[in-house]
């Protein structure tokens, strides 16, 4: 079965190191549903996550090659129904005044937050799965979307499984 499946990769914090396992995926030609980075924990390492249009074995064959890559210190795919994902959304939005309690009463319902305002624009942000930020941006549309800003997501394995640092960095001397 072909869905989103998420590629997990601990990476070292050099431009090159992302530029290679970006660069794999594209050679590779993979459906790629969405890409996410950010810091972790520890220092000098990012978790890169990729959600992949494709089944398990497509995902794990990617994360298998991920891992050969000189400064991935681990990579791995989740299995279908084991990811955790969310996303984030920005909805930059400028509803009438006079449906503004309207408004208010759509980004609670979603659990969203209004975290700006100024005097004809409301900045709501939403959080959750890609359908249920998909669904909440479909109720927004009425107060006149004027932006759309999604993270794309990022994901864990449930349960106890975790990505493990190898000890040993990877990163070529000189490269940046």
């Amino acid at each position: 079965m072909s869905g989103p499946r998420a590629v997990t990769v601990l990476i070292e914090d050099h431009l090159i190191t992302l530029s290679r396992a970006v660069g794999l995926i594209r050679r590779r030609n993979l459906p790629v549903h969405s890409l996410a980075v950010g810091p972790t924990d520890a220092p000098g390492v990012s978790r890169l996550t990729i959600m992949l249009q494709s089944d398990d074995a497509t995902a794990g064959r990617a994360a298998q090659h991920l891992q050969k890559i000189i400064g991935v210190r681990d990579a791995t795919a989740i299995p279908a129904g084991d990811a955790v994902a969310r996303e984030i959304a920005l909805v930059k939005l400028r509803p009438p005044p006079e449906r503004y309690a309207e408004l208010l009463d759509v980004v609670q319902l979603y659990h969203a937050a209004v975290v700006d305002e100024s005097a004809d624009v409301v900045i709501v942000e939403l959080t959750g799965s890609e359908a249920f930020v998909l669904s909440c941006i479909r109720a927004l549309e009425r107060f006149h979307i004027v932006e759309v800003a999604r993270s794309g997501a990022v994901a864990l394995e449930s349960g106890a499984a975790e990505l493990r640092m190898s000890t040993q960095p990877q990163l070529e001397a000189g490269a940046t």
